[in-house]
């Protein structure tokens, strides 16, 4: 049998003549309009060039002005990233004093020395007095004992946080208690300790005047060459200022990033102030070098450079040009909002457009050459062009019509074919039978829309039973969280507790479950459990243990004999083996007084009055449905008024986030999530808890259910 011409061969065939054609048809009309090719040629290369350099310095420029603003920006994140450190050790040290103050019954005296000249060199702590302080005065003794509790963050601060030279808290009452490394700098050359008028310091009158955080001007190091600045904190008690806590930081690290601007020989950089002075910069003269009693530049004659001096100093962000010098140049520059300061740099216009200058200059010989080039082969075109043309003209109409006959007509039966297929229709039709690719083309067509059809039936059929699990899931969720007391404030008329709980299934439906309940008048039962699994099975499970426990509670048992009943009710029917950690509390309302047992659930965390949430690591037993006939041992703690307890699933601590999304939140930074909003109210807390953890795991998938149970005892 002959094998059939493929589709792939007649159309080879067919472009043959016809690219014949056209080359007949074309070749008069080139060989007319050479002369204008050749003149439109030359003119496109000037057009081209100047195209190009317009088009060229329009992007370097935009190019340079974004590098430029993102340089600024870079630098003074930099640098208020260092600045926001310093600023926070010392509110971090007022925090610590208002505390101080605020509860002083909470603190117990702590002593605090004088200078030693032979801790010289070495970071300690130490009170210094004002000349009109008397320090045996029996008031200024014990505040000053109460202040001695913040010596060790005092210390704490001046380790961990970089360039800090000095850190401290001055009282109204005329002491200062100090962290440094220049113990043997106190005295003067008799040897005798000086006095320190703290209270008169720029930075103490500044923090004082203003109520908020306070940063003096730059200044030199009263014993170093180097340039500092300080930072006052004011601390107030019932709206009395107290004392204001500072430090003092040097500023070799704004000098390094100054120098660290990298633009070549025609880039600077330079740091200014809110009052249009600059601080430091790696211009060694003129107008925008430092210098110790710099201008303020907002009043320059120069009204360029007190526009972008001004735009700066009030705080904003963004690229101009100007001249420096008498020179074109590019200027950004962004805030460093904690100090009120800006970064600028600078770049000539020269650096931006050098470039651009030998780019044209490639062009202009590129495009030259390209003339030269063209015009030959132009030439060698029109005379191959109307040989092939003469020869080919005659072959080219006889071929294109039998072939056009032979090629279109089962195209275009497939194209009507295909088009038919719309809607609910997906019948294709096909009656010739070609032999060549269209014939297998058609072929793939008809099968093509026999699987469709079968597709679409199984989709129809895949998605009715979807959506009738998706109705029974939903229906399964209601039920369950129907089961949960979810009605806050559960008893409006008790006043000497209140409760929050929260339970987030990571599926449609959990294995968590919370449950609260008056016992009777003066007893209140708690119980948070994790089933094991997920999912319909773990939902099931949470129901029955759920009513299990609350049965053997409203029953008057302990804690412990509440477990052991569950237990081996649970066990003696347990074919699937599925367990549950379960934590059980009875609060005595009348005296504070907390039973509890822990059935390998997670350790409960408390907050004692004034104090922050800690673990309380209660003893633990075996999981609940594990083995049958295993005892469990109870514990009691006393709730104050004002305690708080806190319960919760590990689907908290084992919640997954971080910038891979592997990193674990784990225990410490759940206390810290705590501790963050120690003092809301339990349904408050929750609420941050949740938040928080939001921000921790961001896009990462829940996996876990997630339940928490806060309650606090108002006695």
């Amino acid at each position: 049998m002959e094998k059939p011409r493929s589709l792939g061969t007649k159309i080879l065939f067919a472009m043959v003549i016809l690219v014949i054609v056209m080359l007949l048809a074309a070749a008069g009309i080139f060989a007319l309009t050479v002369r204008n090719a050749s003149e439109t040629l030359s003119s496109s290369n000037e057009n081209l060039s100047d195209t190009i350099g317009r088009a060229s310095s329009d992007y370097m420029s935009e190019q340079s002005q974004n590098r430029l603003l993102e340089l600024a920006a870079e630098k003074a994140d930099i640098a208020d990233g260092i600045f926001s450190d310093y600023r926070r050790g010392v509110v971090t040290v007022a925090s610590v004093a208002e505390s101080i103050y605020a509860d002083p019954d909470a603190y117990s005296a702590r002593p605090v020395p004088l200078p030693d000249p032979a801790n010289d060199g070495k970071l300690s702590v130490q009170v210094l007095y004002s000349a009109e302080a008397d320090p045996d005065d029996p008031g200024i003794i014990a505040e000053l004992g109460l202040i001695g509790n913040v010596q060790d963050v005092l210390m704490a601060v001046n380790e961990h946080t970089d360039n800090i030279a000095s850190i401290y808290f001055a009282a109204e009452s005329g002491f200062m208690v100090q962290a440094d490394y220049i113990s043997g700098k106190k005295f003067d050359e008799n040897g005798a300790l000086m006095p320190l008028e703290a209270r008169q310091r720029p930075w103490y009158v500044g923090a004082a005047v203003t109520g908020k955080p306070f940063f003096t001007p730059v200044t030199k190091d009263a014993h170093t060459p180097r340039l500092g600045i300080m930072c006052g904190v004011p601390v107030f008690a019932d709206g009395k200022l107290m004392g204001v806590a500072g430090a003092g930081m040097y500023l070799d690290e704004m000098e390094d990033l100054v120098k660290s601007v990298k633009l070549g020989e025609s880039g600077n950089a330079c740091i200014i102030n809110g009052s249009g002075q600059v601080l430091f910069s790696t211009y060694e003269s003129g107008v925008l070098a430092a210098a110790e009693a710099s201008d303020d530049l907002r009043s320059s004659s120069d009204a360029q450079l007190s526009e972008l001096v001004t735009k700066a100093a009030d705080g904003g962000s963004g690229v101009m040009t100007l001249n420096i010098e008498g020179v074109p140049s590019y200027a950004s520059y962004a805030p460093m909002d904690t100090v009120g300061w800006s970064m600028l740099v600078f770049l000539t216009r020269d650096a931006v457009e050098a470039p651009t200058k030998k780019l044209l200059e490639s062009v202009d010989s590129l495009t030259e050459q390209a003339s030269q080039n063209a015009r030959s082969h132009i030439r060698n075109a029109v005379y191959l062009l109307l040989g092939l043309g003469a020869a080919a003209v005659a072959v080219a109409l006889v071929a294109s019509y039998a072939l056009s006959r032979r090629i279109v007509k089962p195209i275009r039966r497939l194209t009507e074919a295909v088009g038919e297929i719309e809607g609910d229709n997906l019948d294709f039709k096909w009656d010739l039978d070609t032999g060549d690719e269209t014939q297998m083309l058609a072929n793939s067509f008809g099968s093509m829309t026999e699987r469709m059809k079968n597709y679409i039936s199984d989709i129809e059929s895949i998605t009715a039973e979807r959506e009738r699990i998706s109705t029974e899931l939903t229906l399964a969720n209601r039920i369950q969280a129907a089961m949960l007391p979810t009605i806050f404030p559960p008893y409006p008329n008790r006043s000497e507790f209140d409760i929050y709980a929260v339970m987030d299934p990571a599926r449609e439906v959990g294995g968590d479950f919370y449950d609260f309940f008056l016992i009777d008048e003066d007893r209140l039962g708690l119980v948070i459990a994790d089933v094991s699994g997920k999912g319909v099975p773990a939902a099931l499970f949470m129901m029955a243990s759920k009513i299990m426990l609350q049965s053997y509670a409203n029953m008057g048992l302990s804690p412990a004999e509440i477990l052991k009943r569950a237990n081996d009710a649970i066990c003696s029917n347990n074919e699937e083996q599925m367990f549950v950690t379960v934590w059980v509390g009875v609060l005595e309302l009348s005296s504070g007084r907390l039973t509890a047992a822990n059935a390998g659930h997670e350790y409960p965390a408390i907050k004692k009055p004034g104090g922050a949430f800690e673990l309380f690591r209660d003893p633990h037993g075996l999981v609940v449905g594990a083995m049958a006939g295993v005892p469990y041992r109870e514990y009691e703690i006393t709730m104050e008024p004002g305690s708080k307890l806190f319960v919760y699933t590990d689907g908290l601590p084992e919640a997954m986030g971080g910038a891979d999304g592997h990193d674990m939140l784990g225990t410490e930074r759940m206390l810290e999530m705590l501790n963050s909003a120690k003092e809301a109210s339990p349904e408050g807390l929750l609420e941050h808890i949740r938040t928080s953890l939001g921000g921790f795991v961001g896009t990462a998938e829940q996996f876990d259910d997630l339940t928490m149970l806060c309650i606090e005892y108002k006695g």
